[in-house]
């Protein structure tokens, strides 16, 4: 089985990185940052406009939030069970990751630093065209499309996060990737 695995936000604390990063440079404005609820910026970021925030994000600050972005500490301690795990069962963790072409490179780096391993790796935001059977994912938009255009018919499972409530009241949910040796598959 090929087990499509997202980075943002599943491996990946991307927002914190650019709550810590606002915060760095804009201190004045942390006490305005919200808890996302959603994959608008302005739901979280309401002092700056769309244009403002992809400008801070991801051309004025993009090395910074990508490769000093923690990875989650539940990824960090599950990584290597979940790499055995799928190795004594024959199963291939594929890294699905719809990053800009401008980050691609950074991820890479970032995977490298925290040791994270895969059979294959596939950057795009067509997820539902990935030859996997499986995708984790914490977009709501991702995971919708994917259950109803997956090429293999896959299952989306949801990486729970406060922005997808709504997926998780409809989608198999897990909270750490661990869970997925019990979720879908039985141990």
């Amino acid at each position: 089985m090929r087990i499509g695995i997202d980075c943002d936000g599943v491996l990946r604390d991307f927002i914190g990185s650019v709550q810590d990063t606002i915060k760095k440079y804009h201190p004045e404005l942390a006490d305005q940052l919200k808890t996302p609820t959603d994959w608008s910026w302005e739901t979280w970021i309401p002092f700056w406009t769309e244009e403002e925030t992809e400008k801070f994000v991801f051309e004025d600050h993009v090395e910074e939030i990508f490769y000093t972005a923690d990875a989650y500490n539940e990824a960090l301690e599950d990584w290597p069970i979940v790499m055995e795990w799928a190795k004594a069962k024959g199963h291939e963790l594929i890294l699905v990751s719809a990053q800009r072409d401008d980050c691609i490179d950074i991820t890479e780096m970032w995977l490298n630093l925290y040791r994270f391993k895969f059979n294959d790796k596939v950057y795009t935001h067509l997820k539902h065209l990935v030859n996997i059977d499986v995708l984790v994912d914490d977009s709501p938009a991702k995971l919708g499309r994917f259950k109803k255009q997956s090429i293999t018919g896959g299952v989306p499972i949801c990486f729970r996060q406060p922005w997808n409530t709504k997926s998780q009241k409809s989608k198999i949910t897990i909270d750490r990737l661990s869970d997925l040796m019990y979720v879908c598959f039985g141990k």
